[in-house]
């Protein structure tokens, strides 16, 4: 497949995956509520998917790491990700019932972005293309749904699960043609999942991650509801996520030059400001002009956290480990901060309220913005030490080859 062609490919296979996102994710919070679920309900269901992926998300990574085809792991949790959807409106708001549906549906969705991420981030490497402009149009196909869905689902909010199905399934269709990418550890000797953790620069990283991820966790699950509870409608919440999947554009297009310029702890850092930031706004304000300021922000948050974490686990961790590794990425970003955001985050907000939950979201961030700024004051060497990491491993790689 040439380069270009595959470049078109691999991009509308992200249009299609994110786009059923933009459908689901920012809007299940919704539904949860419709179906009269209580504060902490709706975060328990949430953190159900994150500890569901939490014990899985591992296994699945050094299962492709071992198999023949990375791919055919992806193409099976792609279907079943399309046919188990079904099962939470089939509960029928019977809550432990959905507990169980949603255990069923997270243990196989919860693999579909972080493997989808390891094989075409190989492929890139392979044909020269950018990963991040592959990302970009991810973010194109869940900015037109995300917007969409807000005037369907202001109709019918169950409509999300028959969208979200048919565009998973087309996903799977289109998967069928991306080119097959071995897991690197098949048939040599086996590398521990633990040697990830070596790296004592990724395990601070993964650190800081955590504690800012955490207060976006709580911001997926609640914020549909909360803006709500302010008198805002579905439609202005959907022009919101809209607006917010479109601001990502700028820092996925310029990634690659920001990477190289200022470096991924200057990165992370600019990243948790702007995340304290946004939570300061929604809790002080929900004016119709300022809620969707705070989504023209969302490009500096989950997305450079995203790009950052992906670009070094690309660059920096063994190739026998490069699946489990973006499955720890994701471990860290969704599950566990999700299982925070959600679960203690919910408890939070069945005691204190929403808004109290954002306030306590800024003051958890600014606080790790500071730690890490030490961390890079007093260890300014970092930078190079990567480098010199970097260059190591490529050197490894070219005898190997």
């Amino acid at each position: 497949m040439a380069n270009r062609t595959m470049y078109m490919y691999m991009s509308l296979y992200y249009s299609l995956i994110f786009a059923a996102l933009g459908v689901f994710s920012n809007y299940l919070g919704l539904y949860y509520n419709e179906i009269h679920l209580d504060h902490f309900q709706i975060g328990f269901l949430t953190t159900v998917g994150s500890i569901t992926a939490l014990f899985l998300q591992p296994l699945w990574g050094i299962a492709a790491d071992r198999a023949a085809s990375k791919n055919g792991l992806l193409l099976l949790a792609l279907l079943m990700t399309a046919g188990s959807v079904w099962l939470m409106p089939l509960s029928d708001g019977y809550f432990w019932l959905l507990v169980v549906c949603s255990v069923i549906f997270y243990s196989f969705q919860c693999v579909v972005n972080p493997l989808g991420d390891t094989i075409t981030m190989e492929l890139a490497a392979k044909s020269g293309f950018p990963f991040s402009r592959i990302r970009t149009a991810g973010s194109v196909g869940y900015a037109i749904m995300a917007g969409m869905a807000g005037w369907f689902l202001d109709r019918n909010i169950h409509y999300m699960f028959p969208i979200f199905s048919i565009i998973i399934f087309a996903a799977f269709l289109v998967a069928w043609g991306i080119p097959k990418v071995e897991g690197h550890q098949r048939g040599k000797s086996k590398v521990a999942m633990k040697q990830l953790f070596a790296n004592p620069t990724l395990l601070r990283i993964y650190m800081y991650t955590f504690a800012v991820e955490s207060t976006l966790g709580f911001f997926v699950t609640f914020q549909a509801v909360y803006s709500k509870e302010q008198g805002l409608s579905t439609g202005l919440i959907g022009l919101g996520i809209a607006i917010g999947s479109v601001s990502q554009f700028p820092f996925m297009i310029f990634f690659e030059s920001l990477y190289k310029r200022f470096g991924i702890m200057n990165i992370l850092l600019f990243s948790g400001i702007v995340h304290a930031v946004r939570w300061v706004l929604l809790a002080t304000t929900m004016n119709p002009a300022v809620y969707l300021f705070t989504w023209v922000l969302h490009g500096g948050t989950f997305m450079l956290f995203y790009l950052c974490l992906a670009e070094f686990v690309s660059k920096h961790v063994q190739k026998e480990l490069k699946a489990s590794g973006q499955m720890m990425n994701s471990l860290i970003m969704n599950a566990l901060s999700r299982i925070m955001g959600g679960l203690i985050g919910g408890l939070y907000a069945a005691w204190f309220g929403i808004r109290s939950g954002f306030v306590a979201g800024s003051v958890i961030c600014f606080a790790a913005v500071f730690l890490l700024w030490l961390y890079v004051r007093r260890n300014s060497g970092y930078g190079s030490l990567l480098h010199e990491q970097h260059e190591k491993q490529q050197q490894e790689q070219q005898v190997s080859g």
